[in-house]
């Protein structure tokens, strides 16, 4: 059974840029690590990329955004609450998440629809979502969220975390009931991060760029932490490290206690300085997203004390 989709016009299945900076004059990934401590966008290791942030992206829907960070380029919208013919009686809403990738989203043609790797994605931004909401004031009603990612850059966890920037910016233009902003960061941890200075052991937010800066990528630790800073908690903490264990006995003992998941082949300290960096980089994701609301206030006030003619 053939892949291609039959009502809209395919694409090859890869594509060559345009234009590529040429190997033979663009820096090599190992002198930008040795010889400084920027990045490729000369960010240093513990900055965010600049964001962008828009409302009111769909008409239709209920509340949307779009946002930019990097060249990750994703947009949200929500739709309800609306009541659901059929279904049993609930006293809350029901939460309904869809992450997509477009076809055109990545270096090689993705299929069409939903697949595996956007279900494992959906999932962590229900998770980061659902404490935020009131769904209690909803019964009886349905609550769909739809994320579309229209271009990818860096890792798969840097999509969630935009996707919530998106979300709950989407959530709050829409009018609906939340005890505070979720938004999410991503870091990476070299898998011998010992063997790095100090400010090198934590890179925040990466990007497709800064991936070559980091030694033993299929074993290094990926970090992803989305959270309420207006309420200093955390909704979805999600560690993807290698097979190694945690080295320290303390490590060992938070194992035990199911704070940190087996697998995380990194030091405990060095996991706490990646959480502390993301942690305190949600507060100035924060600021963002509360400023763009306010523009949006501003913008609706605008257009509603307008007079007719």
């Amino acid at each position: 059974m053939s892949k291609h989709d039959r009502r809209r016009v395919n694409g090859p299945p890869s594509y060559v840029p345009i234009s590529e900076a040429s190997t033979s004059t663009a820096p090599s990934s190992a002198s930008l690590a040795s010889t400084s401590q920027q990045r490729p966008d000369n960010r240093s290791y513990a900055e965010l990329r600049p964001i962008f942030l828009q409302t009111n992206l769909v008409p239709s829907a209920s509340g949307s955004s779009y946002v930019e960070i990097g060249d990750l380029k994703l947009a949200c919208s929500v739709f309800g609450p609306r009541q659901v013919k059929g279904r049993q009686y609930s006293g809350k809403a029901e939460l309904n998440v869809e992450v997509k990738f477009a076809p055109f989203s990545s270096r090689r043609r993705r299929q069409p629809g939903r697949t595996t790797e956007s279900a494992h994605l959906s999932n962590l931004l229900h998770q980061a979502l659902l404490p935020s909401l009131r769904l209690d004031l909803l019964p009886k009603a349905s609550l769909d969220i739809h994320i579309m990612v229209l271009q990818t850059d860096g890792l798969e966890e840097s999509c969630i975390a935009a996707a919530c920037i998106a979300a709950t910016t989407a959530l709050a233009s829409a009018g609906i009931e939340m005890y505070g902003l979720v938004v999410g960061s991503v870091a990476l941890i070299p898998s011998s991060p010992e063997k790095l200075a100090k400010d090198k052991r934590v890179l925040l937010d990466p990007s497709s760029s800064d991936l070559g800066l980091v030694t033993g990528m299929k074993t290094a630790t990926r970090v992803l932490l989305c959270g309420m800073p207006a309420l200093a908690s955390v909704t979805c903490l999600n560690v993807s490290a290698g097979s190694s264990q945690l080295s320290s006995k303390a490590g060992q003992d938070r194992v035990g206690q199911g704070s940190v998941p087996i697998g995380a082949g990194i030091e405990v300290d060095t996991l706490d300085e990646a959480l502390e960096a993301i942690n305190a980089s949600l507060v100035d994701i924060h600021k963002v997203v509360a400023q763009a609301l306010a523009d949006d206030f501003e913008r609706r006030t605008a257009l509603t004390s307008t007079p007719t003619q």
